[in-house]
C-alpha cells in the first residue's frame, strides 16, 4: 500500500479513511492475535465466572471493563511495535530483543493488572469486604 498524504482541505474525508484504517488494525488484531485468541478467552471466562459466583457490582463490572479495554490498547500497541522490528530485520539483533521484550513487559503488567482485579473483586465479596466504601471518607 502506497502511503497517501492526508488532504488537509477535506477534513471529513481524512477523518473518515483515519477511522477505516483504525477499524483494519481492530480487525487484524481479533483475526490474528495470539494472546487475543488464548489468553483473552481465559481471563474472560474467568471474570465472568468469579463475577457471577461473587456477585460483581456494577462498579467492579465497570473497571473491568475498562482494564480490558487497556489491555487490548497495551497489546495492540505491542503487536505494532513487533511489526515494525520485523519489517526492520528478521536477523537476531539485541537492540530490538530489547525493544520488543519491553513492549511486552508492557503487556505482562497489565495481564496481572487485569487478574489482579479479578482476584481482588472476588476476593473481597468472599470475605465481605465494601472495599468502594473506603475509596470515600463519610
Amino acid at each position: 500500500m502506497e502511503y497517501q498524504k492526508p488532504d488537509k482541505k477535506n477534513l471529513f474525508k481524512h477523518l473518515l479513511r483515519n477511522i477505516q484504517d483504525s477499524n483494519n488494525g481492530i480487525k487484524i488484531m481479533l483475526k490474528e492475535s495470539s494472546t487475543v485468541h488464548r489468553i483473552y478467552p481465559i481471563m474472560l471466562i474467568a471474570s465472568i465466572v468469579l463475577g457471577i459466583t461473587t456477585k460483581f457490582n456494577v462498579l467492579e463490572i465497570v473497571i473491568i471493563v475498562f482494564l480490558f479495554l487497556l489491555d487490548f490498547i497495551i497489546e495492540t500497541m505491542n503487536s505494532a511495535v513487533e511489526e515494525v522490528a520485523d519489517r526492520i530485520t528478521l536477523k537476531r539483533d539485541e537492540k530490538i530483543k530489547r525493544t520488543k521484550d519491553i513492549a511486552s513487559a508492557a503487556v505482562y503488567i497489565t495481564h496481572l493488572l487485569v487478574a489482579f482485579a479479578i482476584l481482588f473483586f472476588a476476593i473481597s465479596h468472599l470475605i465481605r469486604f465494601s472495599w468502594w466504601t473506603h475509596l470515600i471518607p463519610v
